[in-house]
């Protein structure tokens, strides 16, 4: 297999994918319906074209580069559209006074608060609200090391299930997801680190933060 044909795993994620496609067909599944959805946030939409639906978008930078607060733009769009979101928030970090100046409606914002016992219920978690169907966006927020390969494709499967976004926050790229759309945060842009549109490298401003939400508690 040439290096075209790997990842950092050793197998491109492509093959993969076709490979998942062909057992689907086999075991009588049903093909899945991918594309792309408009996000609401216009740097979002001329990046990437929109969200991958169903699909896993990966948005990493350090804390205070904006992360939050882009995920918060592109869940505001999506209640704004009548859709419901649902974020795991497995730190316990999000405040709902910033979150409503960022325009979502907390009547349409589900926030899961996994207790911390060290098995990572905050990954089951995730995986049931992508997999349950009632979310069009599911952010995952700040889920770090110690995370199995296996989840990442779990959470994909579940994606294509509910047909739905998952939005995954971290503060550095995760390798083991298996992201439709990597993007980096930093210097108040946005970069496309990875799509499989093609638009890798791309970058833009970061939307403008409404007035408040800086005061982000500790």
């Amino acid at each position: 297999m040439s290096e075209a044909l790997r990842s950092s795993t050793g197998v491109d994620t492509d093959i993969l994918e076709s490979l998942r496609e062909r057992i689907r067909v086999l075991e009588g599944g049903a093909r899945v319906q991918r594309g792309r959805r408009p996000s609401g946030v216009a740097a979002i939409d001329e990046l990437v074209g929109g969200l991958p639906v169903p699909g896993i978008v990966e948005l990493s930078g350090p804390r205070g580069s904006g992360v939050t607060s882009l995920a918060l733009s592109l869940a505001a769009a999506s209640v704004a559209g009548g859709g419901l979101v649902a974020w795991v928030d497995a730190e316990a970090s999000l405040y709902p006074p910033a979150v409503a100046r960022c325009g979502v409606s907390l009547a349409r914002l589900l926030v899961v608060r996994p207790v911390a016992d060290g098995q990572h219920a905050e990954l089951w978690a995730a995986e049931q609200l992508l997999r349950s169907g009632c979310f069009g966006l599911v952010v995952i927020d700040r889920l770090e090391g110690g995370v199995l390969r296996s989840t990442g494709h779990g959470w994909a499967r579940a994606c294509e299930h509910g047909h739905c976004v998952a939005l995954v926050l971290s503060e550095r790229p995760a390798r083991w997801l298996p992201a439709e759309v990597r993007l980096s945060v930093g210097a108040s842009r946005v970069t496309v680190g990875r799509d499989r549109g093609g638009r890798a490298g791309r970058r833009a401003s970061l939307p403008e933060v409404p007035e408040g939400v800086a005061a982000w508690p500790p």
